[in-house]
């Protein structure tokens, strides 16, 4: 593991974003994963304005969504919707080329099943770009959750409460890309800024790997960056 810690949350995400510009300059058709969350905001912002200043062309990677909520894709808690906000276009990541899992299909299982298929068939990931929950969670593999492939969870309630979802769509559920996928990867970026994240930090650093701390089943990976600021390395 490449471990870095960065005096803040600006710094960690221009390092963040100075890999990524490497990863595609050296390697135009990147088939990238990509994250949503609070922690990734900034991460976006700073792609996007890269992209303004022709110092980030991402025009032809490849992008897998990390996860999507079973909500319909018009819905502004949807990560379809944060992608399209903050992502597809302003970074240079062309909405055609970029795939997230259907919360519409009428098989979930067999839209799985796709999704793992269309990752295979793109080669595997060259980078998956990742957060932490505070929880160990990583996309939405959940502690517990045995090393698999894309499938359906139900979201906890206290990660689910922090989303403006009604009742109607309640017990929340979202479809996730597996740990499998994620171990595959030839690359793993790692993003972690706030104090909540240290727990899990901690369990990833030290060890031993643990299902009850998912992110730490990553920490044998052979080419794993991790970025956090002071707050997330706190003990």
């Amino acid at each position: 593991m490449n471990v870095r810690t960065l005096g803040d949350v600006g710094a960690a995400v221009d390092a963040a974003a100075d890999l990524l510009a490497r990863a595609a300059a050296e390697n135009p058709e990147l088939v990238l994963g990509l994250p949503t969350g609070r922690t990734m905001l900034a991460f976006y912002r700073r792609l996007a304005a890269r992209h303004r200043h022709g110092d980030l062309d991402l025009t032809r990677a490849r992008g897998f969504n990390l996860d999507e909520l079973l909500l319909p894709r018009d819905h502004p808690a949807s990560f379809h919707g944060f992608m399209q906000r903050h992502a597809w276009e302003h970074t240079g990541l062309r909405r055609e080329r970029c795939d997230v899992p259907d919360p519409a299909a009428a098989d979930l299982d067999s839209e799985c099943t796709r999704y793992d298929r269309a990752i295979a068939a793109a080669g595997g990931l060259d980078l998956a770009i990742l957060g932490v929950g505070a929880d160990g969670h990583v996309a939405y593999n959940l502690p517990g959750v045995p090393v698999g492939g894309t499938h359906v969870i139900r979201v906890p309630p206290e990660v689910s409460d922090t989303l403006d979802v009604p009742a109607e769509h309640r017990p929340l559920q979202a479809i996730t890309m597996g740990m499998g996928p994620l171990r595959e990867a030839r690359r793993l970026l790692l993003l972690a800024t706030t104090s909540a994240k240290a727990p899990a930090v901690r369990a990833l650093l030290e060890g031993p790997e643990d299902p009850a701390w998912p992110c730490s089943l990553l920490r044998g990976h052979p080419s794993f960056d991790i970025l956090l600021t002071p707050a997330a390395r706190e003990r």
